[in-house]
């Protein structure tokens, strides 16, 4: 269902469709079923107990689809990328350099270990 969502934010964007088919897949899960199965337990709503199990086995089923299928896919978008870059991909919207955003604070010796 999420990738619905993500297809409908990326329109317009010029990203190509297994670009979008790939955000789509990989992109945030479970966290929305989550937060939802907290609100509606805050409420005290009869059924709660089945719709915290519903919620468990489907973030758990996403995690596990998408852990067994991360290096097959992301292999084959890698190919696929490979491909259209190599036979010109011009106008490519994903190979369009993003450039540096603002600078983050340091976490010292954790950035820089060899100082």
């Amino acid at each position: 269902m999420r990738m619905l969502p993500v297809a409908l934010s990326l329109a317009g964007t010029g990203l190509r469709m297994p670009t979008v088919g790939y955000i789509g897949w990989f992109g945030p899960r479970g966290l929305a079923s989550i937060v939802l199965a907290l609100l509606v337990a805050e409420e005290h709503i009869p059924g709660v107990e089945l719709l915290g199990r519903v919620v468990a086995v489907t973030v758990a089923l996403s995690v596990l689809l998408h852990g067994v299928s991360a290096v097959a896919l992301a292999e084959r978008y890698g190919r696929w990328y490979g491909r259209t870059t190599v036979a010109g991909g011009r106008g490519l919207r994903e190979a369009v350099p993003v450039p540096e955003g603002p600078a983050r604070h340091r976490l010292g010796r954790l950035d820089h270990p060899e100082a």
